[in-house]
């Protein structure tokens, strides 16, 4: 907590000076990234975390050369809430079951190798339909790329210093957990950043038309929350913190 508390005061003084500097720069824009990543951390257990997110491609969205999501589950893009953004979890569970269901090993019997290659591919496919459409950022992504807008890259980074000292605090307090409850509390308060970033996604594509630009700038939000979110859920005693970044 006191490290916490030195970090503050360090960020308004930081963000203080650049104001009087410029009285055309906000708050928020004041604070740069590489400005705070250079603020000292309270834990030397484990080395600096870098800030720059990258994308591995097992999590990236199905690309456009492939089957849309959508069609490939059965769903209709055009009935979907929010310009394809209010996805009924239940019901994609229930479509997704169906169609793993066409190509289970089981029901390839006596196919040929052609035809089970076939069915393997297609399979693939639909596993991975299924996990676009399910993830939020997966899915704000394929919205981005349907509205021919680029999915946010892994140079990317945080424009708004309010929210990226929110993810700083919520890194180092993971870093330092010793418990469980205290991991747990680190998914709680994460849990409300998450939500809050998937509320901007629907609002932005419920507009008509869909304000894609701040559907992007959420987007990269979300991906920050989503990693300290999978850190938190797979913390364990003695095991060292690994966030992506």
């Amino acid at each position: 907590m006191v490290a916490i508390a030195l970090r503050r005061v360090l960020f308004r003084e930081t963000t203080k000076a650049s104001a009087s500097a410029s009285t055309s720069t906000s708050y928020s824009q004041s604070a740069s990234f590489e400005t705070l990543s250079r603020l000292p951390l309270a834990s030397q257990r484990a080395p600096p975390l870098r800030w720059r997110n990258r994308f591995l491609s097992s999590s990236s969205p199905l690309s456009r050369s492939q089957d849309d999501p959508y069609k490939l589950l059965g769903l209709d893009y055009s009935k979907v809430g929010s310009n394809g953004w209010d996805v009924n979890l239940d019901e994609l569970k229930v479509l997704w079951r169906r169609r793993v269901a066409l190509t289970h090993p089981d029901r390839m019997g006596g196919k040929s190798e052609k035809e089970r290659m076939a069915a393997e591919q297609q399979s693939a496919m639909i596993n991975k339909a299924y996990e676009t459409l399910r993830e939020p950022l997966q899915r704000a992504h394929l919205l981005l790329e349907k509205h021919n807008v680029p999915v946010p890259s892994e140079s990317d980074s945080l424009e708004d210093a309010e929210v990226l000292m929110q993810v700083m605090e919520l890194r180092e307090a993971l870093e330092e957990a010793t418990s469980e409850q205290e991991a747990q509390q680190v998914l709680e308060d994460n849990q409300v950043y998450f939500d809050e970033a998937i509320a901007q996604i629907k609002k932005a594509f419920t507009s008509d038309p869909p304000n894609v630009q701040d559907a992007s700038k959420a987007s990269v939000s979300l991906r920050y929350w989503t990693n300290i979110q999978k850190a938190a859920r797979e913390w364990q005693p003695g095991k060292r913190v690994e966030l992506e970044d």
